[in-house]
């Protein structure tokens, strides 16, 4: 490598020759098959022992997804919890493409070598944090159950889900949250009320912060397995940075009253004045004093770079 300049047989150039030649990307899988193009060829061109190994994994559990996603598009008319994880594994698919594309761009220059194979290894390490959490989603709302008769109608899908949804040990934590015992702990002290104190009866948001891959969704998930049980209604939805306020609010109402199947088409106002309609007399938990009704924690896991 001469004045900036890439050698033609360079592992880099390869890469870059890679990019050029993508796969189409697909409606249903997303990024997928270009993305393992990619991570072959960096499998390839990687000499460093540990950060192959990480690849590799990464790759694997990459090509996992992209089998469920191609399985789950031969689903006739899915119901919202597949199409949901369907497009949060395609946005992760874009997420990888795109680190990888800027890796790269950006690795052209001797300078700092250490410092970028080091910021590659991190990245390489959280989106491995969010590929496990796309497959535990998976396997946590047994999305494979739609796949037993593509043809299966999708009231009859929404309910094998709802049912696994509620069936599942709330006792046993979906993610072994490592590293989390002193945040976790202090949240909940935070969170619960302490009963006869009429302060502690409000609204409460807790923001989890944090770069991408350190276990902002984990941690959320411990909490929700740790006080949901406390509630006699409680909801688990996942928002994008341009949230669908129509679609959130379905899967809030989907949740807290399994029995209606509000209409597709069913607007904002509508939504909102079910779930507030049976919200309105539920309790914090039948063992608890009658004052402790409208009791309500937010857990909110933001994504992304500081």
């Amino acid at each position: 490598m001469n004045n900036g300049l890439l050698d033609e047989a360079s592992p880099v150039m390869r890469l870059q020759r890679q990019i050029t030649m993508e796969v189409p990307n697909s409606a249903s899988t997303g990024a997928m098959g270009s993305l393992l193009c990619k991570l072959d060829e960096l499998l390839r061109t990687t000499e460093d022992d540990d950060e192959t190994h990480a690849i590799r994994q990464l790759r694997d559990d990459v090509s996992r997804i992209d089998l469920m996603l191609a399985e789950l598009s031969e689903v006739h008319d899915p119901p919202l919890t597949v199409n949901y994880w369907m497009r949060d594994a395609r946005e992760l698919s874009y997420d990888m493409e795109y680190c990888i594309d800027l890796f790269v761009v950006v690795f052209h220059s001797d300078s700092d070598a250490s410092k970028k194979t080091a910021a590659w290894t991190d990245e390489i390490s959280g989106f491995r944090t969010r590929v496990e959490e796309v497959m535990e989603r998976y396997y946590r709302f047994k999305l494979d159950k739609s796949l037993a008769n593509p043809n299966t109608s999708v009231e009859s899908i929404r309910l094998q889900i709802q049912t696994a949804s509620r069936s599942q040990d709330l006792n046993t934590p979906a993610v072994d949250p490592i590293g989390m015992e002193g945040p976790k702990t202090e949240l909940v002290r935070w969170l619960k009320p302490k009963g006869g104190d009429g302060e502690e009866l409000q609204l409460k948001v807790v923001s989890i912060l944090g770069v991408e891959g350190v276990g902002k969704s984990t941690l959320a998930q411990e909490l929700w397995r740790i006080l949901g049980e406390e509630f006699q209604c409680r909801a688990f939805v996942q928002a994008s940075k341009k949230p669908n306020m129509r679609r959130i609010l379905r899967s809030i109402l989907l949740q807290v009253r399994p029995n209606l199947q509000p209409p597709e088409a069913c607007q904002v106002p509508n939504l909102i004045r079910n779930i507030t309609e049976h919200l309105q007399d539920k309790r914090f938990h039948s063992s608890w004093p009658y004052h402790l009704n409208y009791y309500a924690a937010f857990i909110v896991s933001h994504v992304g770079h500081l």
